[in-house]
């Protein structure tokens, strides 16, 4: 038997308006600003170094970079991991980070995707100059 009380809201419904709304990009506002980013090839290697800033008003920790290498279509070939070099990046700090893949032909292009160990997906403003 369920038992509700007026005025309050069942927690399920108000946890799938938030998973609704973090799934969507309501009201998220950034975690990260994304700085800088280039790549460079070898024969062997293609790497990529890049700097974030931390815009939230807490501590970030457990950061994982996902660079996800393209071909010419934007279709993801292949993901690599890598970290921040700074664990925890304190608000307003900025942290390098560094991911590489095997050199292939097929790549084209690479995007990034930050995901915090305790917190899931963080949101990411690309603030480069283009």
């Amino acid at each position: 038997m369920r038992v509700l009380v007026p005025g309050w809201i069942p927690v399920f419904a108000i946890m799938s308006v938030f998973s609704f709304a973090a799934a969507n990009g309501f009201a998220q506002r950034p975690s990260l600003e994304l700085l800088d980013a280039k790549g460079s090839a070898t024969q062997t290697t293609i790497n990529i170094v890049g700097q974030v800033k931390n815009v939230a008003t807490k501590d970030l920790s457990g950061i994982t970079v996902y660079c996800d290498f393209q071909n010419g279509g934007g279709k993801t070939v292949r993901t690599e991991e890598g970290r921040l070099d700074v664990d925890p990046l304190k608000p307003n700090n900025s942290s390098e980070f560094k991911c590489s893949t095997k050199a292939s032909p097929d790549v084209r292009g690479f995007s990034f995707r930050f995901v915090s160990l305790f917190g899931g997906p963080l949101t990411v403003k690309d603030v480069r100059k283009k």
